[in-house]
């Protein structure tokens, strides 16, 4: 069976402009009435990850949730945004990033994830019991909104990616901590949730991306697309076309290929890839969680074999969100001094994350240092 993405070009923030790309990447894949019907209760999933402005690339830009409100009224929807911020809740974020101030003139309610259920469908294939919130599962149309930037933990993340931001903030940690095992593991936790929500359409700003130390530090990109599919895996794939990697660098994508998903022959309508391709994209050193070997061993190995993240004492001013959020309890303060126990770390970024100074970042251990100069 074939599956579409579209592809448009769209060079600015622009709001008319914006809007007609959106209009146009959804009629290029059926149109708005095939994913929302009058009456719909459609909730809005951006990446709203951190409370920083929306040149910094960090979050779904607000013309891009501004065009969706729209067009989800224009089919008779009901729309909402909801997300679940890693750090200082929905509103505040909102109100950072200017998408409170759009939801404010739309006057289109902001829903915090903080209830979270059981999955009433049931579980994922390696995870059975996915606490996600509630407001999912009373929407009648999830509508996925990413932003296409870096991850030092997946590589990117895009469609699949954004959904983990439908588990409630305080449960976020506990599940790096329970998926920590290694990079397989918190991927098929990723695609275990996107098999349970199955957003009905997935709309990518891709206008201006990040690049480098994402997915809070990293630095934007123009790109000058919007990409739209009714799957989100095969959005995400096509975003790897787009940057020049095979699809199986992405973990999730390359999971779900394991699990027999994502193998159908993908048409791309609208711009042709060769034509909008990125070149010269940077990508973040990936961090690679836990290893199970004894004692010693891993440990030496771990820090050897594996990218850690680091700290710029300069840049770091001491709010301790890092040690707050850290899964495994990895990081404590001493004074004026962040201490990292590479021992217990995880390997998650967490601590990346919510860094609001971008003073964490990724380091390769020696050994990958070493296999990189030879292999250049």
């Amino acid at each position: 069976m074939r599956s579409f993405v579209s592809l448009v070009k769209c060079q600015d923030y622009d709001e008319k402009r914006v809007l007609s790309s959106l209009r146009q990447s959804i009629d290029l894949i059926g149109g708005i009435q095939t994913y929302v019907r009058k009456g719909s209760r459609v909730l809005l999933k951006p990446n709203l990850l951190f409370g920083k402005s929306p040149e910094k690339a960090v979050t779904t830009h607000p013309s891009i949730i501004r065009g969706m409100i729209q067009i989800v009224r224009e089919a008779g929807g009901v729309p909402s945004i909801g997300d679940s911020p890693s750090v200082g809740g929905l509103t505040w974020t909102a109100e950072k990033t200017g998408v409170k101030a759009v939801a404010d003139k739309m006057k289109c309610p902001l829903v915090e994830f903080n209830r979270p259920v059981l999955s009433p469908k049931g579980g994922g294939k390696t995870f059975k019991q996915l606490e996600i919130d509630q407001a999912v599962f009373e929407a009648d149309v999830v509508i996925n909104l990413p932003k296409l930037k870096t991850h030092g933990l997946t590589l990117l993340t895009l469609g699949v990616k954004n959904l983990f931001g439908c588990i409630p903030g305080p449960k976020k940690p506990l599940w790096h901590l329970k998926a920590g095992e290694d990079q397989n593991t918190f991927a098929r936790m990723l695609v275990d949730i996107y098999q349970v929500i199955r957003p009905s359409l997935t709309v990518l700003d891709g206008v201006v991306g990040m690049e480098g130390n994402g997915p809070n530090s990293g630095r934007p990109i123009p790109i000058g697309v919007i990409l739209a599919s009714g799957d989100s895996l095969n959005l995400d794939q096509i975003v790897c076309d787009l940057l020049g990697i095979s699809r199986e660098a992405l973990l999730t994508n390359r999971v779900a290929f394991e699990q027999g998903m994502g193998k159908d022959p993908i048409e791309v309508l609208g711009e042709r890839i060769e034509d909008v391709k990125i070149s010269g994209f940077q990508f973040p050193a990936l961090s690679q969680p836990n290893w199970k070997l004894p004692g010693f061993l891993s440990k030496t190995l771990k820090n050897a074999l594996t990218a850690k993240p680091v700290m710029d004492e300069e840049a770091c001013e001491s709010c301790d969100r890092c040690t707050e959020i850290c899964p495994p309890k990895a990081l404590t303060r001493k004074g004026k001094d962040l201490f990292f126990d590479y021992g217990q770390c995880i390997r998650c970024l967490c601590c990346l994350e919510v860094c609001p100074e971008g003073a964490i970042s990724v380091k390769q251990g020696w050994a990958l240092r070493l296999i990189g100069r030879k292999n250049s």
